[in-house]
């Protein structure tokens, strides 16, 4: 599966994709991420990382996703596309701030 980018301009990578996603993700999420404590959200990226590092090269290897090897950056955790760790990292992003953010607070909290 290739991404085009823009006629000629050449192919985007799954990690300039992931990177670019990513990064965005955090510049929005940071904001809320700030005032949360910090320990829990790095605990639960090493988790993810290391759920990610275990069941992805299994999802490969069973056929489940596939990769265009001309895309991936060749970099691989137990044989996955590093750029899978970039979902994982994502999650660690958005959950909590979603949580915070749609979490009723003060007065919406009482009345439900």
């Amino acid at each position: 599966m290739a991404l085009a980018v823009a006629e000629g301009a050449g192919l985007m990578t799954y990690v300039v994709l992931s990177v670019a996603v990513l990064a965005l993700v955090a510049l929005a999420c940071l904001p809320v991420l700030r005032r949360l404590p910090h320990r829990p959200l790095l605990l639960t990226g090493a988790a993810l990382v290391a759920l990610t590092a275990v069941f992805d090269p299994l999802i490969v290897a069973a056929g489940i996703v596939a990769y265009d090897e001309s895309l991936i950056s060749g970099v691989r955790v137990a044989g996955a596309p590093i750029e899978d760790v970039a979902y994982a990292l994502a999650a660690v992003l958005l959950v909590p701030t979603l949580w915070t953010l749609l979490t009723p607070t003060g007065r919406d909290a009482e009345a439900s």
